[in-house]
């Protein structure tokens, strides 16, 4: 299974292509127009909003200027956590060290939650190249990927496909047709997934945020394919931006108002997970093992 696909021909001749798609402009102006005027309602409906948003602005300024401090303190927290803390200054190294680490482990299966990070290094393919499935279990990126495609919209990836289209690509994947009903699909993609989270061998994720006290990451998403890629598999992989550090959990509760309420303008995500760790002694789920590769990738520029 690919996600790496692309459409050939240079910029220009892609651009004109999309312009020239008529269902691609409706989706796309309904999709921005939905988000705006939610992130709009939400924003009103809370309250001092660009006060909270100056709060943001100023924890972000904050942690550059002592992005060294906080990225170190973070990366010993983990480590006493239990957890495997890598640096990766390029995209090379961080793909070198998740190869490693799937290696090592004898992975065959990757289910991965969504990543901006994975989608910036290529890894999908990288892994491919060794042998490793790597499967995205976000709905829209799970569709993309099956169209051997890339996402085409950071919050809603296969904005540019419509559910008759969405019905080929399942069809073909069950070997059987499939009817364009939206529950009907969903819950084939549901019972595929399910069965692929049982059979994996390593969990991937990225990380919205980090919290430097404690050596946290935090994950929000709305389906719950992030928790059970994160809880099922035997080993965890987390990519993250160095950017996405944050000093405390304080600092989290600012960026938990404003995120979601910027993205998609819900008061909070449907799902919410810290992860501190891997699997303790008590804990009834989670990961034996569990890595963490920081990416600078030209981010510290």
């Amino acid at each position: 299974m690919s996600g790496t696909g692309t459409v050939p021909g240079t910029v220009k001749e892609r651009s004109e292509l999309a312009l020239n798609d008529e269902f691609l402009r409706k989706a796309v102006k309904f999709t921005t127009e939905r988000l705006r005027n939610g992130k709009k309602n939400a924003s009103e409906e809370h309250g001092n909003w660009d006060e909270w948003r100056e709060r943001g602005r100023q924890i972000r300024l904050h942690t550059i200027a002592h992005l060294d401090y906080y990225l170190n303190l973070f990366a010993d927290n983990a480590r006493a956590n239990g957890v495997h803390v890598h640096f990766a200054d390029t995209s090379a190294e961080a793909v070198a060290i998740a190869l490693e680490i799937a290696k090592r482990k004898e992975g065959k299966t990757v289910v991965k939650s969504k990543s901006m990070v994975t989608e910036e290094l290529h890894l999908n393919h990288a892994l491919e190249e060794i042998g490793v499935e790597a499967i995205e279990t976000d709905l829209g990126e799970y569709i993309i990927q099956l169209a051997g495609e890339t996402p085409s919209h950071i919050i809603i990836p296969a904005i540019h496909k419509n559910r008759y289209q969405i019905a080929d690509l399942l069809s073909k994947e069950a070997g059987e047709t499939l009817a364009p009903d939206t529950q009907i699909l969903a819950g084939f993609v549901r019972k595929k997934l399910r069965e692929k989270f049982l059979e994996a061998d390593i969990g991937m994720t990225g990380c919205n945020f980090a919290i430097a006290e404690t050596g946290s990451m935090v994950l929000f998403e709305n389906e719950g394919n992030a928790r059970m890629v994160t809880t099922v598999p035997k080993t965890q992989i987390t990519l993250m931006g160095m950017e996405r550090i944050i000093p405390s959990w304080t600092d989290l509760e600012v960026m938990a108002t404003l995120l979601p309420r910027s993205a998609t303008g819900q008061k909070l995500t449907v799902y919410m997970s810290g992860i501190t760790g891997p699997r303790r002694q008590e804990d009834a789920d989670g990961p034996e093992e569990m890595h963490i590769i920081i990416v600078d990738n030209g981010r510290s520029l």
